[in-house]
Protein backbone atom coordinates (compact mmCIF):
# COMPACT_ATOMS: atom_id res chain seq x y z
CA UNK A 1 0.00 0.00 0.00
CA UNK A 2 1.52 3.41 -1.19
CA UNK A 3 3.12 5.04 1.80
CA UNK A 4 1.43 8.79 1.09
CA UNK A 5 -2.02 6.76 1.38
CA UNK A 6 -1.15 5.34 4.69
CA UNK A 7 -0.71 8.67 5.76
CA UNK A 8 -3.41 10.17 5.40
CA UNK A 9 -5.26 7.17 6.78
CA UNK A 10 -6.36 6.77 11.06
CA UNK A 11 -3.26 5.13 13.27
CA UNK A 12 -2.77 1.86 12.14
CA UNK A 13 -3.29 0.60 15.77
CA UNK A 14 -6.22 1.99 16.32
CA UNK A 15 -9.81 0.14 15.52
CA UNK A 16 -10.60 2.87 12.86
CA UNK A 17 -7.27 2.14 11.19
CA UNK A 18 -7.47 -0.96 11.15
CA UNK A 19 -10.84 -0.80 9.49
CA UNK A 20 -9.80 1.67 6.99
CA UNK A 21 -7.11 -0.17 6.24
CA UNK A 22 -9.18 -3.72 5.67
CA UNK A 23 -11.87 -1.75 3.53
CA UNK A 24 -9.64 -0.17 1.23
CA UNK A 25 -7.75 -3.43 0.54
CA UNK A 26 -11.07 -4.81 0.00
CA UNK A 27 -12.45 -2.28 -2.66
CA UNK A 28 -8.91 -2.62 -4.63
CA UNK A 29 -9.78 -6.34 -4.85
CA UNK A 30 -13.61 -5.41 -6.22
CA UNK A 31 -11.24 -2.92 -8.44
CA UNK A 32 -8.78 -5.53 -9.71
CA UNK A 33 -11.80 -8.05 -10.36
CA UNK A 34 -13.85 -5.44 -12.20
CA UNK A 35 -17.06 -5.60 -9.01
CA UNK A 36 -17.26 -1.63 -9.23
CA UNK A 37 -19.41 -0.06 -8.37
CA UNK A 38 -20.52 -2.28 -5.31
CA UNK A 39 -21.82 -1.45 -2.03
CA UNK A 40 -21.11 -1.37 1.54
CA UNK A 41 -23.60 -4.16 2.40
CA UNK A 42 -21.38 -6.18 0.26
CA UNK A 43 -17.87 -5.17 1.72
CA UNK A 44 -19.37 -5.48 5.17
CA UNK A 45 -20.48 -9.73 4.00
CA UNK A 46 -16.96 -10.01 2.51
CA UNK A 47 -15.39 -8.19 5.88
CA UNK A 48 -17.36 -10.49 7.61
CA UNK A 49 -16.44 -13.43 6.42
CA UNK A 50 -12.88 -12.91 6.64
CA UNK A 51 -13.16 -12.45 10.78
CA UNK A 52 -12.53 -8.90 10.12
CA UNK A 53 -15.53 -7.69 11.76
CA UNK A 54 -19.02 -9.48 13.56
CA UNK A 55 -22.40 -9.57 12.39
CA UNK A 56 -23.22 -10.40 16.51
CA UNK A 57 -25.25 -6.92 17.64
CA UNK A 58 -22.94 -5.03 20.52
CA UNK A 59 -24.54 -3.93 23.83
CA UNK A 60 -24.94 -0.08 24.20
CA UNK A 61 -22.17 1.55 25.74
CA UNK A 62 -24.12 3.12 28.32
CA UNK A 63 -27.66 2.92 29.94
CA UNK A 64 -30.50 3.80 27.68
CA UNK A 65 -28.71 4.13 24.51
CA UNK A 66 -29.33 2.14 21.36
CA UNK A 67 -26.73 -0.18 20.45
CA UNK A 68 -24.86 0.39 17.35
CA UNK A 69 -25.36 -2.09 14.27
CA UNK A 70 -22.47 -4.60 13.64
CA UNK A 71 -21.72 -2.54 10.22
CA UNK A 72 -21.70 1.06 11.17
CA UNK A 73 -18.31 1.26 12.41
CA UNK A 74 -16.95 -0.61 8.73
CA UNK A 75 -19.15 2.03 7.01
CA UNK A 76 -17.55 4.78 8.28
CA UNK A 77 -14.62 3.29 7.50
CA UNK A 78 -15.64 3.58 3.65
CA UNK A 79 -17.11 6.71 3.73
CA UNK A 80 -13.25 7.92 5.17
CA UNK A 81 -11.75 6.49 2.29
CA UNK A 82 -14.27 8.52 -0.06
CA UNK A 83 -14.01 11.65 1.70
CA UNK A 84 -10.43 12.07 1.92
CA UNK A 85 -10.12 10.95 -1.67
CA UNK A 86 -8.47 8.03 -1.22
CA UNK A 87 -11.67 5.73 -3.04
CA UNK A 88 -13.86 7.44 -5.64
CA UNK A 89 -16.84 8.21 -4.44
CA UNK A 90 -18.79 6.74 -7.34
CA UNK A 91 -17.01 3.46 -6.53
CA UNK A 92 -19.94 2.59 -3.67
CA UNK A 93 -23.93 2.70 -5.10
CA UNK A 94 -26.80 4.01 -3.13
CA UNK A 95 -29.85 1.87 -4.12
CA UNK A 96 -31.57 3.69 -1.75
CA UNK A 97 -32.09 7.31 -2.69
CA UNK A 98 -32.17 8.70 -6.46
CA UNK A 99 -32.94 11.62 -8.42
CA UNK A 100 -35.72 12.50 -11.30
CA UNK A 101 -34.20 13.90 -14.02
CA UNK A 102 -35.36 14.89 -17.57
CA UNK A 103 -33.27 15.27 -20.75
CA UNK A 104 -33.95 18.63 -22.63
CA UNK A 105 -32.50 20.30 -25.69
CA UNK A 106 -32.01 23.54 -27.28
CA UNK A 107 -34.12 21.92 -30.21
CA UNK A 108 -35.67 18.54 -31.22
CA UNK A 109 -32.94 17.88 -34.13
CA UNK A 110 -30.32 18.51 -30.94
CA UNK A 111 -32.16 16.32 -29.04
CA UNK A 112 -32.25 13.75 -31.74
CA UNK A 113 -28.67 14.08 -32.38
CA UNK A 114 -27.69 13.80 -28.58
CA UNK A 115 -29.94 10.29 -28.33
CA UNK A 116 -27.84 8.34 -31.17
CA UNK A 117 -25.25 8.22 -28.60
CA UNK A 118 -27.64 6.13 -26.33
CA UNK A 119 -29.45 4.21 -28.74
CA UNK A 120 -29.94 0.56 -28.01
CA UNK A 121 -30.97 -2.27 -30.03
CA UNK A 122 -33.47 -5.38 -29.44
CA UNK A 123 -31.77 -8.18 -27.56
CA UNK A 124 -34.36 -10.26 -27.51
CA UNK A 125 -35.73 -11.42 -30.73
CA UNK A 126 -38.92 -9.11 -30.03
CA UNK A 127 -39.65 -10.94 -27.08
CA UNK A 128 -39.70 -9.58 -23.67
CA UNK A 129 -36.24 -9.55 -21.68
CA UNK A 130 -36.54 -11.49 -18.35
CA UNK A 131 -37.50 -9.41 -15.51
CA UNK A 132 -34.44 -9.43 -12.33
CA UNK A 133 -36.45 -9.39 -9.30
CA UNK A 134 -34.41 -9.84 -5.79
CA UNK A 135 -35.34 -9.41 -2.06
CA UNK A 136 -32.37 -7.19 -1.76
CA UNK A 137 -32.45 -3.16 -2.55
CA UNK A 138 -28.70 -3.49 -2.33
CA UNK A 139 -27.79 -6.55 -4.62
CA UNK A 140 -30.19 -4.55 -6.74
CA UNK A 141 -28.18 -1.56 -6.73
CA UNK A 142 -25.10 -3.75 -8.46
CA UNK A 143 -27.02 -5.75 -10.48
CA UNK A 144 -28.39 -2.80 -12.37
CA UNK A 145 -25.23 -2.29 -14.62
CA UNK A 146 -25.28 -5.95 -15.93
CA UNK A 147 -28.97 -5.50 -16.16
CA UNK A 148 -28.72 -2.53 -18.05
CA UNK A 149 -26.50 -4.20 -20.34
CA UNK A 150 -28.54 -6.99 -21.11
CA UNK A 151 -31.79 -4.37 -21.39
CA UNK A 152 -33.41 -6.28 -18.55
CA UNK A 153 -36.47 -4.90 -16.06
CA UNK A 154 -34.99 -5.53 -12.67
CA UNK A 155 -37.13 -4.79 -9.62
CA UNK A 156 -35.98 -5.25 -5.39
CA UNK A 157 -39.09 -6.26 -3.10
CA UNK A 158 -37.31 -5.10 -0.03
CA UNK A 159 -38.90 -7.97 1.75
CA UNK A 160 -42.71 -9.08 1.96
CA UNK A 161 -44.60 -6.58 -0.60
CA UNK A 162 -47.86 -6.40 -2.04
CA UNK A 163 -49.29 -3.58 -3.72
CA UNK A 164 -46.27 -2.78 -5.77
CA UNK A 165 -46.46 -6.03 -7.19
CA UNK A 166 -50.06 -5.71 -8.26
CA UNK A 167 -49.47 -1.77 -9.32
CA UNK A 168 -45.71 -2.17 -11.60
CA UNK A 169 -45.04 -5.82 -11.82
CA UNK A 170 -48.19 -7.58 -12.68
CA UNK A 171 -48.90 -4.78 -15.63
CA UNK A 172 -45.83 -6.00 -17.02
CA UNK A 173 -47.08 -9.27 -17.95
CA UNK A 174 -50.11 -8.61 -19.06
CA UNK A 175 -49.18 -8.77 -23.18
CA UNK A 176 -46.46 -11.26 -22.19
CA UNK A 177 -47.70 -13.17 -19.50
CA UNK A 178 -44.82 -15.88 -20.08
CA UNK A 179 -42.12 -13.49 -19.00
CA UNK A 180 -39.80 -15.44 -17.32
CA UNK A 181 -38.35 -14.05 -13.52
CA UNK A 182 -35.09 -14.67 -12.00
CA UNK A 183 -35.23 -14.50 -8.82
CA UNK A 184 -32.62 -13.79 -6.31
CA UNK A 185 -33.06 -14.20 -2.78
CA UNK A 186 -31.83 -14.97 0.57
CA UNK A 187 -31.66 -18.81 1.60
CA UNK A 188 -33.21 -18.84 4.69
CA UNK A 189 -37.14 -19.41 6.53
CA UNK A 190 -38.08 -15.94 5.95
CA UNK A 191 -36.21 -15.33 2.44
CA UNK A 192 -38.24 -18.93 1.41
CA UNK A 193 -41.23 -17.06 2.40
CA UNK A 194 -40.51 -13.79 0.86
CA UNK A 195 -40.23 -15.71 -2.17
CA UNK A 196 -42.71 -17.70 -2.08
CA UNK A 197 -45.23 -14.69 -1.04
CA UNK A 198 -43.98 -13.14 -3.99
CA UNK A 199 -44.97 -15.74 -6.32
CA UNK A 200 -47.75 -16.36 -5.44
CA UNK A 201 -48.99 -12.76 -5.69
CA UNK A 202 -48.12 -12.60 -8.67
CA UNK A 203 -49.57 -15.79 -10.06
CA UNK A 204 -53.18 -14.79 -8.24
CA UNK A 205 -52.76 -11.92 -10.68
CA UNK A 206 -51.34 -13.10 -13.84
CA UNK A 207 -51.39 -16.83 -13.75
CA UNK A 208 -48.25 -19.44 -13.61
CA UNK A 209 -45.37 -17.73 -14.24
CA UNK A 210 -41.94 -18.94 -15.68
CA UNK A 211 -40.00 -18.31 -12.49
CA UNK A 212 -36.07 -19.78 -11.62
CA UNK A 213 -34.64 -19.37 -8.63
CA UNK A 214 -31.18 -18.12 -9.57
CA UNK A 215 -29.64 -17.46 -6.35
CA UNK A 216 -29.07 -18.60 -3.18
CA UNK A 217 -29.82 -22.09 -3.80
CA UNK A 218 -29.39 -25.15 -1.66
CA UNK A 219 -26.45 -26.52 -4.54
CA UNK A 220 -24.84 -22.99 -4.18
CA UNK A 221 -24.91 -23.50 -0.45
CA UNK A 222 -23.37 -26.83 -0.84
CA UNK A 223 -20.51 -25.76 -3.65
CA UNK A 224 -19.79 -22.29 -2.23
CA UNK A 225 -19.51 -24.04 1.76
CA UNK A 226 -21.52 -21.17 2.86
CA UNK A 227 -22.83 -22.62 5.81
CA UNK A 228 -19.46 -21.65 7.72
CA UNK A 229 -21.06 -18.22 7.11
CA UNK A 230 -24.34 -18.99 8.13
CA UNK A 231 -25.76 -16.93 11.19
CA UNK A 232 -28.61 -18.21 13.97
CA UNK A 233 -31.82 -16.45 13.70
CA UNK A 234 -34.90 -16.85 15.78
CA UNK A 235 -38.45 -15.90 13.60
CA UNK A 236 -40.58 -14.38 17.15
CA UNK A 237 -43.27 -14.57 14.81
CA UNK A 238 -43.78 -17.87 15.89
CA UNK A 239 -45.46 -18.34 18.74
CA UNK A 240 -44.29 -19.34 22.18
CA UNK A 241 -40.21 -19.05 21.58
CA UNK A 242 -40.22 -18.52 17.79
CA UNK A 243 -38.39 -20.79 15.13
CA UNK A 244 -34.91 -21.12 15.33
CA UNK A 245 -33.42 -21.63 11.79
CA UNK A 246 -29.51 -21.11 9.49
CA UNK A 247 -29.49 -17.53 7.49
CA UNK A 248 -27.45 -16.73 4.55
CA UNK A 249 -28.12 -13.49 3.07
CA UNK A 250 -27.94 -13.33 -0.82
CA UNK A 251 -24.68 -10.94 -0.46
CA UNK A 252 -22.49 -13.78 1.12
CA UNK A 253 -22.39 -15.38 -2.22
CA UNK A 254 -19.99 -12.40 -3.69
CA UNK A 255 -20.73 -9.86 -5.55
CA UNK A 256 -18.73 -11.36 -8.32
CA UNK A 257 -20.34 -14.54 -8.37
CA UNK A 258 -23.33 -13.20 -8.15
CA UNK A 259 -22.90 -10.75 -11.16
CA UNK A 260 -21.33 -13.92 -12.95
CA UNK A 261 -24.45 -16.12 -12.39
CA UNK A 262 -26.60 -13.46 -13.87
CA UNK A 263 -24.19 -12.69 -16.94
CA UNK A 264 -24.03 -16.40 -17.61
CA UNK A 265 -27.79 -16.91 -17.45
CA UNK A 266 -28.66 -14.35 -19.40
CA UNK A 267 -26.01 -15.33 -21.88
CA UNK A 268 -27.71 -18.65 -22.04
CA UNK A 269 -31.13 -17.21 -23.07
CA UNK A 270 -30.62 -15.07 -25.03
CA UNK A 271 -30.91 -15.37 -29.00
CA UNK A 272 -27.95 -14.27 -30.45
CA UNK A 273 -24.35 -13.75 -28.72
CA UNK A 274 -24.10 -10.08 -26.80
CA UNK A 275 -21.41 -9.16 -28.72
CA UNK A 276 -23.03 -9.56 -31.92
CA UNK A 277 -25.39 -7.22 -31.25
CA UNK A 278 -23.42 -4.67 -29.40
CA UNK A 279 -21.31 -4.58 -32.88
CA UNK A 280 -24.41 -3.67 -35.12
CA UNK A 281 -25.63 -1.21 -32.29
CA UNK A 282 -22.56 0.63 -33.16
CA UNK A 283 -22.41 0.49 -36.47
CA UNK A 284 -25.93 1.81 -36.94
CA UNK A 285 -25.23 4.71 -34.70
CA UNK A 286 -22.55 5.51 -36.57
CA UNK A 287 -24.53 5.65 -39.77
CA UNK A 288 -27.29 7.26 -38.09
CA UNK A 289 -24.93 9.86 -36.69
CA UNK A 290 -23.90 10.84 -39.69
CA UNK A 291 -27.13 10.83 -41.72
CA UNK A 292 -28.28 13.42 -38.66
CA UNK A 293 -25.32 15.43 -39.03
CA UNK A 294 -26.66 18.12 -41.56
CA UNK A 295 -29.28 18.39 -39.09
CA UNK A 296 -29.88 22.19 -37.82
CA UNK A 297 -29.97 22.61 -34.18
CA UNK A 298 -31.29 26.25 -33.98
CA UNK A 299 -34.49 26.76 -32.83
Amino acid sequence: MNTNVLERLSASHTKKGRLQRAALELLREHGEAGAIPTSIRFLFYEAVQRGIVSKEQRPAERPGERPRRPDQDFSEAVMDLRRIGIVPWHWIVDETRHVDEWRYASSVAEFIQDSVAVARLDLWDREPSPLILCESRSLSGVLAPTARQYLCALAATNGQVGGFLVTTIVPMFRDHPDRRILYLGDWDHQGHQIEAATRRRLEDHVGELDWELLAVTDEQVDEHELRRFARTKRDKRYKPNGIVHEAIETETLGQSIIVGLLQDRLDELLPVPLEDVLERERAQREGVAELLGGLGTNR
